[in-house]
């Protein structure tokens, strides 16, 4: 990665929390949670994404994500804080999480700890493969599948393709393998069960919800299903995630 700081911005008053969105976002996602919040939000564009740089050139990889991240964290000498991952984003905080020891607790948005199966690693690779000539088709195909009912958010769903749209096909290349290439980090979860929280979508198509409950019951991790959203409750069910986050920040 370059030595240039990935695009951030900082809003409110409060205890520092991180915000980390998801693939082909950025830090607008949460534009219309935070001002709700009483926090003090540092928003970051993931590399590639945003107005984030990425070096191409690099091995794809989650953790360089994440180290990244703490690039900022040191700038603006932050040592405690809570994070919230959206998505990849969610991949991205585990990561941070053991990078930055004083990091107190990490909200996994729609995420999970686990790393992809082999189908899904193929799968992967195909999308970076697609992107460098048909970014726009796949770009279109994937969005409206993150909501459960697509015809009822058509102008949500035009405003995250307008975002995934300027970014650079090879920088949704990179983030595509990097997802792929990344490590199952359930342990860390299973070892401090107390500094995570999982909130999903009863219809996501991304994330095994019935699966994931089950890892945390099993292991008394704190979790919410939203029942009628599927991968962007912040968007389907806007409310209600601001009540749960006031209640927990």
């Amino acid at each position: 990665m370059s030595e240039q700081l990935l695009n951030y911005r900082i809003s409110g008053n409060g205890s520092p929390v991180v915000f980390l969105h998801g693939f082909m976002e950025d830090l607008s996602m949460w534009d219309e949670i935070i001002p709700h919040l009483p926090v003090r939000a540092i928003c970051i564009d993931l590399p590639g994404h945003g107005s984030s740089p990425v070096n191409l050139q690099a091995t794809p990889s989650i953790l360089s994500m994440a180290r990244e991240v703490e690039k900022i964290l040191a700038h603006e000498n932050i040592k405690n804080a809570l994070v919230i991952g959206h998505s990849m984003g969610g991949y991205v905080g585990l990561e941070l999480l053991k990078l930055v020891p004083g990091l107190e607790h990490l909200i996994l948005f729609h995420s999970h700890p686990w790393s992809d199966s082999e189908d899904k690693k193929r799968d992967r690779e195909r999308v970076a493969n697609m992107v460098l000539t048909k970014a726009a088709v796949f770009i279109r195909e994937a969005i409206p599948n993150l909501f459960s009912n697509p015809t009822v958010m058509k102008d949500t769903i035009n405003e995250y393709v307008r975002i995934a749209e300027k970014m650079d096909p090879r920088a949704i290349g990179w983030a595509a393998l990097a997802m792929k290439n990344r490590f199952d980090l359930a342990y860390l979860m299973e070892k401090h069960p107390e500094k995570y929280t999982v909130i999903s979508g009863q219809n996501d198509k991304l994330v095994n919800v019935g699966l994931l409950n089950s890892f945390c019951n099993q292991h008394h991790i704190s979790s919410v299903v939203f029942p009628n959203a599927a991968h962007m409750s912040h968007e389907e069910n806007r409310e209600e995630v601001i009540r749960l986050f006031q209640t927990i920040f």
